[in-house]
């Protein structure tokens, strides 16, 4: 339950301090004294999202703060603190701080949460019901999320949610797989072809160096002999180096004998010999390795041209980056069966899932089946009690391919008309017709859930009359079981009120501002006159005031 609500520089509302209590309380004022942005300020502080445009002053930090009441008999409320390490205390303290720079921060006793946290909490203590609802009560998913309110399966509903969100990524998970199976498989063949290819060339690295080295010599082969073998020749043969080397040797040896300075160059001429010698021998035996041999010529050749055919083909600038090709398709070709694994197992998986969703959708379309007949009555009942006597409220139920709400579709049906069946609601229903359609499904929800705070802005719209009496007798019958606060422009609904609040606004100061203040009783006799008769308070319209307070 609301204990206080503070608000510090929001909108028209520069300072409020609100103390509220059981039973129903009635927001009255004239028109656009600031009802409403009660109303918005609650919202902020219960998880709604917010704007710079909110602050009445941009220079100053707007502050809005909330005191509950925390019943101990609430498991929700105790799950929840559990869940999300908030201390467990009554009262509760939930504060919401817009910043000037547009930063927004919010606190639950004073430990900070996130917005969708403390979004879950506020949904799941206060219903609040504004006049867009209204409009929404003709959409079936708001229906349906009705239906489950009323049928107390809400958190079967987040669940079966949960399953449903994992199963659709499951579908476009397996939906991937098997697009790129069938673009693997495309491919698979010409992968294939390319690696046979590189795999029959039978890549060594730095072999196209060396053959390349190896047909240069073959090219230049007779040149090659040539200069081999006259280098022998020049050095071995009957006229050549050796020959003289060996006289001229031998005349240095004796001259040694008379001078030791000439044995030293005789040692050198001795040295020069045996050179050459070595190099006559490496020339000979370089020269019998030159080939000749064109068949073999031509093998390397072709050996060459493969290798450089590679190259170009794939790009590549080496062996090396050949050899990492023909590895890198290995591995896409072994992908291509490991992609048909991934499919088989997300097929698996995506089964799975459906099969739970189908579980868990078949089990809550039961659920709705069996309280969709009894909401209906109970709803014709109440609407009945609202001054339609002939009302019938029902529901038309189909099933469908599972969706994000289940495997279900239902409209609301409405007749208030005894010679008409019953139509869809947005084809039949008047604005006070769906104001009191909304009512009764309403507090049917409340009275189906432990929901301490309703809180109702101006569904009063399109009644007046006896229907006012009694859509105010319906008000302050769900205050006796929980705390109700309801925005009213009727002094009929007002005037069943445990509390009655006045909003006013004040037009003469500086800065156009809002207050609100509670009545006491005289006041209230003045209040619900004004409201009867308009700003010119009349005889009639005060004991018309009385008769109806006394009455309530």
């Amino acid at each position: 339950m609301l204990q206080r609500l503070s608000i510090q520089n929001y909108l028209l509302i520069e300072h409020l301090e609100l103390d509220l209590g059981p039973g129903l309380t009635v927001l009255t004022g004239e028109t656009g004294s600031g009802k409403s942005i009660i109303i918005g300020a609650l919202g902020l502080v219960l998880g709604q999202r917010a704007d710079g445009s909110l602050l009445r002053d941009p220079a100053k930090r707007c502050i809005i703060e909330l005191e509950l009441l925390a019943d101990k008999g609430l498991p929700f409320l105790e799950e929840w603190c559990a869940r999300n390490g908030i201390p467990r205390e009554s009262p509760m303290i939930l504060r919401r701080q817009l910043d000037p720079g547009g930063r927004s921060r919010a606190f639950v006793n004073d430990v900070p949460v996130r917005l969708e946290q403390l979004r879950e909490l506020g949904e799941g203590l206060i219903h609040i019901h504004s006049q867009h609802h209204t409009l929404l009560l003709n959409s079936p998913s708001f229906q349906l999320g009705m239906l489950d309110h009323c049928a107390g399966q809400e958190n079967q509903l987040k669940q079966y949610t949960a399953e449903y969100r994992a199963w659709r990524l499951a579908q476009r998970k397996l939906a991937d797989l098997r697009h790129q199976e069938a673009q693997a498989q495309g491919e698979r063949d010409f992968l294939q072809f390319q690696h046979a290819e590189l795999d029959a060339a039978r890549l060594v690295r730095g072999e196209l160096a060396e053959l390349e080295r190896v047909l240069a010599r073959a090219d230049h082969a007779e040149e090659l002999l040539a200069a081999l073998r006259g280098a022998e020749q020049g050095i071995s043969g009957d006229r050549a180096i050796m020959p003289q080397l060996a006289a001229i040797r031998q005349g240095m040896a004796k001259a040694a004998r008379v001078d030791t300075a000439v044995q030293a160059l005789a040692e050198r001429i001795q040295s020069a010999s045996i050179e050459l010698k070595d190099i006559a021998e490496e020339a000979a035996r370089l020269a019998e390795q030159v080939g000749t041999d064109p068949g073999e010529t031509e093998r390397l050749r072709e050996r060459s041209d493969l290798l450089n055919r590679l190259m170009q083909k794939h790009r590549a600038g080496s062996e090396e980056a050949l050899i990492a090709l023909r590895e890198s398709l290995r591995e896409r070709i072994a992908g291509i069966g490991t992609l048909a694994e991934q499919v088989t197992e997300a097929q698996r998986t995506e089964a799975q899932l459906g099969q739970k969703v189908t579980e868990l959708g078949e089990a809550i379309s039961t659920k709705r089946g069996k309280a969709m007949g009894p909401l209906a009555e109970q709803a014709s009942r109440l609407l009945k009690e609202l001054g339609m006597p002939h009302a019938v409220f029902t529901f038309k139920h189909e099933r469908t391919e599972a969706g994000p709400m289940g495997i279900d579709a239902i409209h609301a049906q409405f007749s208030a008309n005894k010679d008409r069946a019953p139509e869809p609601l947005d084809k039949v229903a008047s604005g006070g017709e769906l104001s009191r359609v909304m009512l009764a499904l309403i507090s049917l929800a409340a009275a189906s859930k432990e929901l301490p705070t309703v809180i109702f802005d101006e569904i009063d719209t399109g009644v007046s009359g006896e229907v006012a009496h009694r859509v105010g007798a319906l008000l302050k019958d769900m205050g006796r079981q929980r705390q109700v606060i309801a925005i009213s422009h009727l002094p009929q609904i007002a005037s069943k009120a445990t509390t009655h609040l006045l909003v006013t606004k004040d037009q003469e100061a500086e800065h156009v501002r809002s207050g609100i203040r509670p009545l006491d009783a005289e006041e209230r006799v003045e209040a619900l006159a004004r409201m009867l008769s308009g700003k010119k308070t009349t005889k009639a319209a005060m004991e018309n005031a009385r008769e109806l307070l006394k009455n309530k």
